[in-house]
């Protein structure tokens, strides 16, 4: 009976020690910007994630800007994958020969499957896994 008694409450104080994952909070809702020089141009990326795994970003870069909503998926081994849902802009006026042109679709954009690691608690860093371009992300609020 002693015996039992002391395997149970040598078990209780392990898992006292185990950290439940449901009470662990989420650390990807929120504003975050991102900066980046790409064929050098200044271009920001701001994208704010809410806690029911939804995302929308604006990308500016000089004075052309871009937008996409979507969702996310956040899986255990350090990999966030987000899947586009909707976009802007959705055409693009292409010049003809002369003073004409014509729009024609702009492709969605593919979203992406990057491996991720918070440096600090507002400090994210983004490693495109089929790329391979990284993007730090600095939380905004």
């Amino acid at each position: 009976m002693l015996r039992n008694a002391l395997i149970f409450t040598a078990a209780l104080l392990v898992l006292s020690a185990v950290p439940i994952a449901s009470s662990a909070q989420d650390p990807f809702p929120g504003t975050w910007r991102g900066v980046a020089t790409i064929n050098g141009m200044s271009c920001t990326f701001d994208r704010v994630m809410t806690t029911t795994g939804t995302y929308s970003e604006i990308e500016r870069c000089g004075t052309l800007a871009t937008s996409q909503s979507g969702t996310y998926h956040v899986f255990p081994n350090h990999t966030i994958s987000f899947v586009v849902t909707d976009w802007t802009p959705k055409q693009r006026y292409v010049m003809d020969s002369g003073y004409s042109g014509h729009y024609e679709t702009n492709a969605k954009p593919p979203g992406g499957t990057f491996r991720y690691t918070f440096t600090t608690p507002n400090t994210l860093v983004v490693r495109d896994v089929n790329y391979g371009g990284t993007l730090t992300y600095r939380r905004l609020r």
